[in-house]
């Protein structure tokens, strides 16, 4: 299952994310806490993006020692934003778990640059051609295919990672890795997604973003 619930609301089947703030009066260091009579969860991968989808990051968070829980981004800009969290629920009728809620940071003390986004296919970043290819479908499973090219040559890469956002409403989709480069999502809202793509080959890391509309 990529995921139960698309990062608009900040609880649902018994979680809640609350207490959200940027740790250390850092942009980039988001804290949260997630409420629930459950315990076990290992590790939460999150999003962060500004409020204008200018920035879009991943990060996995960790636990801290008090309870909570704090990811780290790169060079975020600070302001108005959007954190979601995805998790593992343990339970076999639920699955993972999609929350979200907006955040104001501190402005950072420097600005990243402006993403790069690709209208087509294929994005270079850093040497290599970043391919996605495939149509999103609303409300319906919609699969993209990832493929990363050298010189011409495909390349393995260790992991991968695809999650969109909504342009217009904010609605979230974490895709999930199938077979040969395949992943699948369902968007929940019609309208132009930002489509954020992050791989990693050997040590280096590829951060790919494109624009697909969903449709049907």
């Amino acid at each position: 299952m990529a995921g139960w619930g698309d990062g608009l609301v900040d609880h649902q089947a018994g979680y809640r994310l609350s207490d959200i703030r940027a740790d250390g009066g850092r942009a980039g260091r988001v804290r949260f806490e997630l409420e629930s009579g459950q315990a076990d969860i290992a590790e939460l991968t999150s999003w962060y993006w500004s409020a204008d989808l200018r920035y879009f990051e991943r990060a996995v968070a960790r636990p801290m020692g008090d309870g909570a829980w704090e990811a780290t981004f790169p060079d975020s800009p600070g302001g108005p934003g959007h954190l979601v969290v995805a998790f593992d629920s343990g339970d076999e009728e639920i699955g993972d778990l999609v929350l979200g809620s907006d955040l104001v940071a501190p402005q950072g003390k420097r600005r990243p640059s402006e993403a790069r986004v690709s209208d087509g296919d294929v994005q270079k970043v850093g040497g290599y051609d970043v391919t996605l290819s495939g149509d999103l479908l609303l409300a319906q499973p919609s699969t993209l295919t990832l493929s990363v090219a050298s010189a011409g040559k495909q390349v393995r890469y260790a992991e991968a990672e695809i999650a969109a956002v909504s342009i217009a409403s904010g609605a979230f989709a974490r895709f999930e890795a199938g077979p040969d480069g395949t992943f699948s999502g369902t968007p929940s809202s019609p309208g132009r997604f930002r489509v954020v793509v992050d791989v990693v080959i050997a040590d280096q890391q590829l951060h790919a973003v494109f624009e697909r509309a969903a449709f049907g």
